[in-house]
C-alpha cells in the first residue's frame, strides 16, 4: 500500500481509526486491462483494501457497485508531468491519473507535494519526482534549492565529475528519478531545441550515479545529436524526441529505450499567445516541429519501440494546464496507434517506464486497485476518456459520477 494513511479510507468512507475495510465488488464492467489485449470481457472485480483480489466473468445480479456495462481501465500513468502543488495533484487525480512521473521541480515543491500525498495529507496520484532538471544552466530555482552549487548561478555546469556531484545531491534529497538536458528547450524563444546540452560523458555520469541507487534517468531531448548521446549513455527514456533520426531510433530499439513524445502539449504551445516577437516565434516553431515529431512516433511504432504517454502538463492554471492523458491518447491514435495501443501507452507502458509495472498500470489480481471507469467504449470513442465516471486510487473511490 503506497500511502501511509491508506486503510483510513476505502471507497470514500473515512473513519477516525484505521480499521480493515470489507472487500468490495465492482460488478458488470467491460474490462480493458491496459496490456493491449483484444478481448474485452464483461467481468466482476473484487477489491480487498488497496489491491485487486479477484477477477471473474460477470455473474448475473451479483452484489456490489454495479457499473452497468461501463468500461473499466487501469488508472492513467502520466509518464511526464510537471505537477508541483496540492491543487494540481488533486486535479490530476480527478482526471483519472493515479500515478505520475514529475520531470522537473522548481524549489522542490513537487517533492514536498509528493510527500504530502504519501502521508495522506493531500489527495493526489502517486508521484515519482525528479527533484530538478540537470542541465548546463541549472537556473535560480535549482540553485536556491541546492545552494552548495551556487557557483553555477551564472556559470554553466560542465564536466562529468561536476555533473555527477549534482546528480548525487539530487538523489540524496530524495529524488525518485533523474532528468537530464540532452538538448535545449523548445518552449523558449531564446533557446534552440536542436542544440545539444549535456555531452555523452556528462549524461553517462548521471546514469551511473542513478544506477547506484536503483533509479532511472529521463532525457529531455529534441535534437538528433543530444538524443543519440542520451541513448548511448543509457537513459531510460527519451522525452519529446522531435528530430529523432533513423540511427537513433534503431539504437533505441536495440537498447529498449522508451519514447515519451508528449504530442498533445504542442497544441497550447502553438496557440496564439499575443503578438510579441517571442510569442510569434514560438507559434511558428511549434508548427514546424509537429511534422517531424509525428513522423518519429510513426517510425518508433513500426520498429516496436515502446511508446508511453506523457502530458508535459502541470495540471495548474497556466497554458499547459488543460492537457490530460485523453489528449495524448487522441494524438497517438491520430499518428497511427490503435486506441488500445494508445490506452496501453497511458497505462501499462507508462508504468513500465517508471519501473512499477509489477504493481500498477494494468488490471490483474494482486496489483494495486488503481482504476478508471468510463461510460462508452474507448476503442470506438476516445472522447469518453476525458471525463471518467469513477476513479479508484489504492482501493479508494476518489470520484464517483455513477448515479
Amino acid at each position: 500500500m503506497r500511502r501511509m494513511a491508506a486503510g483510513l479510507a476505502t471507497l470514500g468512507l473515512c473513519c477516525a481509526t484505521a480499521v480493515a475495510a470489507p472487500p468490495v465488488w465492482l460488478v458488470n464492467a467491460h474490462l480493458i486491462d491496459g496490456r493491449n489485449g483484444a478481448d474485452v470481457p464483461l467481468v466482476d472485480v473484487r477489491l480487498d483494501g488497496s489491491r485487486i483480489a479477484e477477477i471473474r466473468l460477470a455473474v448475473a445480479h451479483a452484489a456490489g457497485l454495479d457499473l452497468r456495462g461501463a468500461y473499466l481501465l487501469p488508472g492513467f500513468v502520466d509518464a511526464h508531468s510537471h505537477i508541483e502543488d496540492p491543487a494540481a495533484a488533486r486535479r490530476a487525480l480527478l482526471s483519472g491519473v493515479t500515478t505520475t512521473r514529475v520531470l522537473g521541480d522548481a524549489y522542490l515543491k513537487a517533492l514536498a507535494t509528493r510527500d504530502l500525498v504519501r502521508h495522506g495529507y493531500v489527495e493526489g496520484p502517486e508521484m515519482l519526482v525528479s527533484g530538478g532538471h540537470i542541465r548546463p544552466r541549472l537556473g535560480e530555482p535549482f540553485i536556491l534549492s541546492f545552494p552548495q552549487f551556487g557557483q553555477y548561478l551564472n556559470t554553466p555546469l560542465a564536466g562529468a565529475d561536476n555533473v555527477r556531484a549534482v546528480a548525487a545531491a539530487v538523489i540524496a534529497r530524495g529524488a525518485d528519478v533523474l532528468k537530464v538536458g540532452a538538448s535545449e528547450r523548445a518552449g523558449l524563444a531564446s533557446t534552440d531545441p536542436r542544440r545539444q546540452e549535456l555531452s555523452y560523458e556528462e549524461m553517462r555520469a548521471v546514469v551511473e550515479e542513478a544506477t547506484k541507487s536503483g533509479l532511472y534517468v529521463a532525457a529531455h531531448a529534441h535534437g538528433r545529436s543530444g538524443a543519440n548521446a542520451a541513448v548511448r549513455a543509457g537513459v531510460r527514456s527519451i522525452e519529446h524526441g522531435t528530430y529523432l533520426d533513423d540511427e537513433t531510433l534503431a539504437l533505441m530499439k536495440q537498447k529498449g529505450t522508451f519514447f515519451v513524445p508528449t504530442l498533445a502539449i504542442m497544441s497550447p504551445l502553438g496557440d496564439p499567445r499575443g503578438d510579441s516577437a517571442d510569442a510569434i516565434a514560438l507559434q511558428l516553431r511549434t508548427r514546424a516541429m509537429m511534422r517531424p515529431l509525428r513522423e518519429a512516433v510513426r517510425k518508433a511504432r513500426a520498429l516496436g519501440i515502446p511508446i508511453a504517454a506523457g502530458t508535459d502538463g502541470d495540471y495548474g492554471e497556466g497554458e499547459t494546464a488543460r492537457v490530460r492523458p485523453a489528449h495524448e491518447i487522441e494524438e497517438l491514435v491520430a499518428v497511427g496507434l490503435t486506441p488500445l495501443e494508445a490506452i496501453s501507452a497511458a497505462t501499462w507502458q507508462s508504468a513500465r517506464v517508471l519501473g512499477i509495472e509489477a504493481r500498477t498500470g494494468s488490471i490483474a489480481v494482486g496489483l494495486e486497485a488503481d482504476l478508471v471507469v468510463v461510460e462508452r467504449d474507448p476503442r470506438r470513442d476516445t472522447s469518453t476518456l476525458y471525463e471518467p465516471m469513477l476513479v479508484v486510487s489504492d482501493g479508494r473511490v476518489v470520484l464517483n459520477r455513477l448515479y
